[in-house]
């Protein structure tokens, strides 16, 4: 069965609306520095899509905010301290490589902003995934001083497998990682927002929220903080908001976006438990996307299997009702020839 969406000009104002408040947030607790990272994806990300227009002949649409919500995604992804260039080199690859190289807009296979974080990531990962501290004054040159840098609370975490971050800090997100993603009151209120407002799958988040929740509540010895910690950092809470359920790549019918999360959650699992990759959430996403395509393409709905299978057995007992039919008309047919003898 085809969930019907919203119009898509709507879904990307909510997805808007709830990211500026993010990134209020990230200037709050990391400075102008964080404000300028911010800026330079936004920038670059509109500046690279007006070419790739240009280059194929295409006028811009007004309507479309993607490229926007592409470049603020991808900048609340970053560390508040990560160089301009190679917050400009994600940006370019993000729009160029994951969204026109596929057709533009409508036509992506993976989130733009996943595949820009994942570039970056593997490129510079000094830069990517070592973070200030919040509340620190981090200078605006494009080069942060090392010793002001330290490793996320979600590396911590898969080293030690504890935390010393306190509830309060989580819930805040006051704890190093990335700038806009670790407030876990905020993203819960905007899960809550969008999913009332239709513009994400609550399908396919649930499912994510019950499997992985399940898998960090039983590695973790059973320690209730241990899974905030696992939904805090590592982005995990905020790639399930704004990446796996992001309207652009979530499968159309309600059981392929079922199976979608439950995709994404298995590869989150894997990658936790067997790699130890930080942001495991952008991996299995990128590798998801494709088995959400597919789900589409073959349109694997349990509502459309149940009516073709109600169809086969309502054409059985039609059949089964007409043969026993005329065998009782043949019987009386040769009851009225043996009266009339």
């Amino acid at each position: 069965m085809d969930i019907k969406r919203k119009p898509e000009f709507n879904i990307m104002t909510d997805m808007l609306i709830v990211l500026l408040v993010a990134a209020v947030v990230a200037v709050y607790y990391y400075g102008m520095r964080a404000a300028a990272v911010i800026a330079v994806t936004v920038i670059v990300s509109t500046v690279t899509d007006f070419v790739c227009l240009r280059l194929r002949k295409k006028e811009p649409d007004r309507k479309d905010l993607s490229t926007v919500i592409t470049g603020l995604t991808l900048g609340l992804m970053m560390s508040a301290a990560v160089p301009y260039p190679e917050a400009a080199a994600a940006a370019i690859f993000a729009v160029a490589v994951a969204k026109h190289a596929f057709g533009g807009h409508g036509c992506e296979i993976f989130n733009p902003a996943a595949v820009g974080f994942l570039f970056a990531s593997l490129c510079f990962p000094e830069n990517m995934l070592t973070y200030p501290r919040f509340f620190t004054d981090i200078p605006m040159s494009s080069v942060v001083p090392s010793d002001i840098l330290t490793q996320s609370m979600a590396k911590t975490l898969l080293v030690t497998g504890t935390s010393s971050v306190s509830l309060i800090d989580v819930l805040t997100g006051r704890f190093t990682g990335p700038m806009g993603t670790g407030f876990v009151v905020l993203l819960a209120v905007a899960a809550a927002f969008l999913m009332l407002r239709r513009s994400i799958s609550a399908i396919t988040f649930f499912t994510e929220l019950a499997v992985m929740g399940l898998y960090a509540f039983i590695y973790y010895g059973f320690d209730p903080m241990a899974v905030l910690y696992f939904f805090s950092g590592g982005m995990t809470l905020f790639g399930m908001i704004f990446l796996s359920c992001d309207y652009s790549v979530s499968p159309r019918t309600a059981s392929s976006r079922f199976l979608y999360g439950l995709a994404v959650s298995i590869c989150v699992i894997m990658f936790s438990s067997y790699s130890g990759t930080e942001n495991a959430i952008v991996y299995a996403m990128i590798i998801s996307s494709p088995i959400g395509i597919e789900l589409d393409r073959r349109a694997l709905s349990f509502a459309d299997m149940l009516k073709k299978r109600k169809k086969r057995k309502g054409r059985g007992l039609h059949r089964k009702t007409n043969k026993l039919l005329g065998s009782i008309s043949e019987t009386l047919e040769m009851l009225e020839k043996d009266d009339k003898r």
